[in-house]
């Protein structure tokens, strides 16, 4: 049993979390969802034991596991840290886990192999994710954290059935929100004729009305009206992507491509992306997805074969790592250089993607890995490209922005090459072909956790078309 009564937390003057309670017994499985820096992570630090708590208890008794988001390694892949941090947590010896963000990095074996571990764990799980599919096949009750009110709100089911009902109850806030204002509205405008009325008087013999009366009688009627508060209007990710001119029909030709990263080797290879085409990399982790982006956009040089780029054809990348905004230079002026806007058009564009006057100025490479990625996708608006390579675009983003990720891209008529283990995420985007690189033989571990194993010396893709 795991308990947090009345838990209260501030980060300088801000306070992040007001009056959160939340209690997690055996069996219990748990989303935690909210937007990026509404808390998620800091409440799974109290709860751990890690970060103190300003007000409010903790208790707990058993073995208390907790998994932090994991940092990325330039040595290893995203997966293969992944899979090595599950590996120290997800064992039947703990009562509870506490897990934020398992699911980044895992392909689709490791996140089969998770699913099946949290259905068969006897303790509790508090889980924050941002794949929709995960929450609805393993939670049964979603705590939601508040942006505005900083509290927390519990819905019954999976992400499916919160987000449906979540919709439902801010539609009916709405209403009553608008109902309210319009009924004090219309008593308002009512008083102010009636005074009218009243300083004229009432026609030929009639007693005029004092205006003291009036004002009280409207007063009492305005005090039955039931006053609403306004809803509360979070920041919202808003994505224009435009795809810049118009290239030829080929964007991109690989003709007998070999490329080779330390020992590991893909192909030869032959591929040809037609403009408008939206290609999705698919396969395990280790199987050379990453590499074979940096190999499509130049980055790497081919051992063998010949790359050819058509024209017109300009390159926007969202990378694995968010290696554009991973240095010491203070984030306006690395936006400035990859962006080539001005300072204050750059600081205005980034304060959209909500990285305001307390983001500019600091280190890139000491933002949070969201904060990375909307600095990302900020550049992406900004150039307007024609083919976009998007490396595990979801990754660090919150559901809302995951969201309307989708919906910026289902408007985008440029090309997209698209690497994700988010099923939810793929599937909206809706590739018209797979390329399928082969898997590379991984032996089980004793814990049948899925290791790392040596790389094959030559493999080749295939591809299929929707």
């Amino acid at each position: 049993m795991l308990a947090a009564s009345n838990i209260v937390k501030y980060h300088g003057p801000q306070r992040v979390l007001s009056d959160v309670t939340l209690v997690v017994p055996p069996r219990a499985r748990i989303g935690l969802v909210g937007p990026n820096g509404v808390g998620k992570s800091t409440l799974l630090r109290i709860l751990a034991g890690v970060d103190a708590s300003d007000a409010g208890t903790v208790r707990k008794s058993g073995a208390v596991a907790y998994l932090p988001q994991v940092a990325q390694s330039h040595k290893r892949s995203g997966g293969e840290v992944a899979r090595a941090a599950l590996a120290e947590v997800l064992r039947p010896d703990f009562d509870t886990l506490l897990l934020d963000e398992p699911t980044n990095d895992l392909d689709l074996p490791g996140l089969e192999w998770l699913e099946r571990f949290v259905h068969r764990f006897d303790g509790g799980i508090v889980v924050v994710s941002h794949d929709r599919a995960f929450l609805d096949r393993t939670v049964t009750r979603i705590v939601e954290l508040d942006e505005g009110s900083r509290g927390a709100r519990e819905f019954a089911g999976g992400w499916s059935k919160y987000a449906a009902e979540r919709d439902r109850a801010r539609a009916r806030h709405y209403e009553r929100w608008e109902s309210s204002v319009e009924e004090r509205r219309r008593l308002e405008e009512q008083a102010r004729r009636m005074r009218q009325w009243e300083e004229r008087g009432y026609g030929q013999g009639r007693k005029k009305k004092k205006s003291k009366d009036v004002k009280k009688a409207y007063a009492k009627k305005l005090d039955r009206v039931e006053r609403i508060a306004k809803p509360y209007e979070p920041w919202e990710l808003r994505l224009d992507l435009a795809a810049a001119g118009r290239p030829g029909d080929l964007m991109l030709r690989l003709e007998g491509a070999v490329v080779e990263r330390d020992t590991f080797r893909l192909g030869p290879l032959d591929l040809e992306l037609a403009r408008g085409e939206r290609l999705a990399l698919l396969g395990p982790n280790g199987s050379g997805k990453t590499t074979l982006l940096d190999a499509l956009v130049g980055r790497l040089p081919l051992a063998a074969g010949r790359r050819v780029v058509g024209t017109g054809v300009v390159f926007g990348e969202l990378e694995q790592r968010r290696d554009a905004f991973a240095g010491d230079e203070p984030l306006v002026d690395a936006f400035v250089r990859a962006s080539e806007f001005p300072a204050e058009p750059a600081r205005t564009l980034l304060a959209k993607f909500d990285l305001g006057a307390d983001h500019v100025l600091r280190a890139a490479g000491s933002l949070s890995p969201g904060e990375r990625t909307r600095a990302a996708l900020a550049l992406l608006s900004a150039r307007q490209v024609n083919c976009l390579v998007l490396d595990e675009p979801t990754n660090h983003l919150d559901l809302e922005a995951i969201e309307e990720l989708e919906t910026a891209l289902a408007g985008y008529d440029g090309t997209v090459v698209l690497v994700t283990h988010d099923r939810r995420f793929l599937e909206t985007v809706a590739p018209t072909r797979t390329l399928e690189l082969p898997p590379t033989p991984v032996p089980a571990a004793p814990d049948g956790l899925p290791r790392p194993a040596a790389r094959p010396p030559d493999r080749r893709a295939s591809t299929t078309s929707s």
